[in-house]
């Protein structure tokens, strides 16, 4: 290979280069690639155009244009888990953003208005008319909210009959209609599988009761109904 011909490779490649470089900088400036499209991923709670609103999208943004700021702002949407938030490029035109919301467990009343809990008794900023849901209702509690978010990973049949929980003088009450059940505010996984499949076999035994008192260690107490 001659000398002329390495001088002739090297200057391509540096052209190249510079041409890859250098392209976003003028692509950026063309209409055709300005974002003209945002889909939003993953809200239930969440209304899309106040995501949207939230990432500051200058009016010729562009899909060549940093990400980072977008990034940071999704990843700081109240009512998200912000390690789970992304944002994609969809060429030519487009942002894929995806967002992991907070489950709510509980309904609650705050300032005279339903809100909706997390599973530590916080305020979601979520507007409970915006979906429907039968949700328990719950005093703003975080150990009753802790308590419910364990049972709907254990038992989410058992959590869909509760109709309204509460602190009782020490333990929580959960109010399942025509039953109760009765629980300490730590009541662990154990625990709250022995209640599901003590209901279990009264319902398949068409036993009738009243209040399942599973307060004590190992052992899980059921008042019968009257004949």
């Amino acid at each position: 290979m001659t000398r002329r011909i390495m001088v002739v490779i090297v200057l391509v490649a540096f052209a190249v280069v510079g041409t890859w470089f250098g392209a976003p900088k003028v692509l950026r400036r063309m209409a055709f690639f300005h974002i003209h499209r945002v889909d939003v991923v993953g809200n239930v709670y969440l209304d899309e155009r106040d995501v949207v609103r939230r990432l500051g999208l200058a009016p010729e943004a562009s899909i060549f244009d940093p990400l980072g700021r977008v990034r940071a702002a999704v990843a700081g949407i109240p009512g998200t888990v912000g390690r789970l938030a992304s944002v994609e490029r969809r060429f030519p035109g487009t942002l894929l953003v995806k967002i992991v919301e907070i489950r709510p467990v509980a309904l609650a009343a705050v300032n005279d208005q339903l809100a909706l809990l997390d599973s530590r008794g916080r305020v979601l900023p979520f507007d409970p008319a915006r979906v429907p849901t039968s949700l328990p209702v719950a005093e703003r509690d975080s150990t009753t909210a802790a308590l419910l978010d364990r049972l709907r990973q254990v038992d989410r049949r058992g959590y869909d009959d509760v109709q309204s929980a509460r602190p009782d003088r020490g333990d929580i009450l959960l109010d399942l209609g025509n039953h109760t059940v009765r629980v300490r505010p730590n009541a662990d996984t154990e625990i709250l599988r022995s209640i599901a499949a003590v209901r279990s076999y009264l319902e398949a035994n068409n036993r009738k009761w009243i209040e399942i008192d599973a307060r004590y260690d190992g052992r899980v107490f059921v008042r019968k109904a009257k004949a």
